[in-house]
């Protein structure tokens, strides 16, 4: 984490994680904050059990969370707890979404 307290994600490089998702990362200690693009074509075929706090910041996405459907758009905040009974993964909803994401670091 940069010394002055400030994350400027424009001097990140994008990392590719596959078809239709990419993201920018920063870590420090056990907490890791991501500016997360997704875009159609991104399928997010096996549950994650990751713990999540983000905020869409364009687009929408349609969260599968344990069986239940809730969709969020820009300006909506998501907090998804860790584990098996908050399994989740995500269907994009426009050409692109983009959110920031903190998490615990794996």
């Amino acid at each position: 984490m940069p010394q002055n307290y400030k994350i400027v994600f424009d001097g990140i490089p994008w990392f590719e994680a596959g078809d239709g998702m990419r993201y920018k990362r920063i870590q420090q200690g056990e907490t890791q904050v991501r500016l997360v693009e997704w875009d159609k074509a991104m399928v997010h075929a096996d549950w994650c059990l990751k713990g999540h706090i983000g905020y869409v910041i364009e687009g929408g996405v349609e969260l599968d969370i344990a069986g239940k459907v809730f969709s969020y758009k820009a300006g909506d905040v998501f907090i998804v707890p860790e584990g098996e009974a908050h399994k989740h993964r995500p269907k994009v909803l426009s050409e692109k979404m983009r959110f920031f994401s903190v998490e615990r670091a794996s």
